[in-house]
């Protein structure tokens, strides 16, 4: 029994002794072998975009392929779910939005909690929400569409694309009642708005941008704390006395949980380098602000947008869910 525990006690300390030699080395000589980016939204769209810009910036910095897989559906679900069941070595990435911490709480379920299945590598950008309007509407503000909605309940509408949550945290928050028009992508909301079929229209800057400054759409609001620079005449809701509404989105990468830390910290650094290449900076004119992080940051951003969703919908019981 003696000999047999010391046997064991031997094995053990010669074990401890490699791992840290044998994890440094992984690290070394990672990446050995292309790696797969994760998308969960079709091809094409804003994410996206940015998406395979990071992932030829990541790989120039990582001398390695970054190729990029889209796999939409079920509100992002899909491809979240497809990174957290991979294993965790480094070469399955997740390129993801804020989206992912509104699922945990609204559905569609299954939806995976992300602050347990995956490990942040880092922020890549943040873009608020913004409002736009037909040209023909009388509003052009934030104070004279609240005074206009809350004169006529549920008779102005608005269109997006799968933001059926935002608009109802826009009511709730503004104490306003709009009518959603859902759409499932931004181009046939922003085309309708345009024509005159819906009165507003929510989306991202990038893709509102275009149509505000050939004259097509005006801007009403910005749903952020602070206004853009892409846009520093338009006004906040914030600057309207409706001071807790911020509906930002951030996009973000991610590996699974597990994945080594020498590991998470070369794609951290490979990818603050990446995104201070001077070609991301046109995108500010797009209404993106492209910004690092550390893991740890992120994480903190993750769990505290799950907090506050779980929270919004124990005060706001009647949020409809995420479609």
């Amino acid at each position: 029994m003696g000999n047999t525990l010391r046997a064991l006690s031997a094995a053990m300390s010669v074990l401890l002794a490699v791992y840290p030699a044998v994890t440094a080395s992984a690290a070394t000589e990672y990446p050995s072998r292309p790696i797969r980016m994760i998308v969960p939204y079709a091809v094409g769209g804003t994410t996206d975009l940015v998406a395979r810009q990071y992932a030829e910036l990541l790989g120039r910095e990582l001398k390695q392929s970054v190729v990029v897989e889209n796999k939409p559906g079920a509100s992002t679900n899909i491809g979240n779910r497809l990174v957290a069941d991979a294993d965790p070595d480094g070469y399955t990435l997740l390129y993801s939005t804020g989206q992912m911490t509104q699922t945990v709480t609204f559905g569609p379920f299954p939806a995976i909690d992300p602050t347990a299945a995956l490990a942040p590598v880092s922020l890549i950008l943040t873009s608020p929400q913004m409002i736009a309007g037909n040209p023909d509407q009388k509003f052009s503000s934030p104070e004279e569409l609240i005074e206009a909605a809350r004169a006529k309940p549920k008779g102005i509408s608005i269109a997006s694309a799968q933001l059926q949550l935002y608009v109802n945290v826009l009511g709730a928050q503004a104490g306003i009642e709009l009518l959603h028009v859902p759409y499932k992508g931004g181009a046939p909301a922003v085309t309708d708005t345009i024509g005159g079929r819906t009165n507003l229209v929510m989306g991202q800057p990038p893709v509102l941008l275009p149509f505000i400054r050939n004259g097509a759409l005006k801007p009403i609001a910005v749903l952020s704390k602070e206004r853009i620079a892409a846009l520093p005449e338009v006004r906040t809701f914030a600057e309207s006395g409706v001071p807790a509404l911020e509906l930002v989105t951030w996009n973000g990468v991610f590996v699974p949980k597990g994945t080594p830390a020498a590991v998470i910290d070369r794609l951290s650094k490979a990818t603050k380098a990446a995104l201070d290449d001077p070609s991301l900076a046109r995108l500010a004119n797009d209404g993106l602000t492209i910004q690092s992080s550390t893991p740890e940051q992120l994480a903190e951003l993750v769990a505290s947008d799950v907090r506050s969703w779980k929270q919004l919908a124990k005060d706001n019981p009647d949020l409809a869910q995420v479609r």
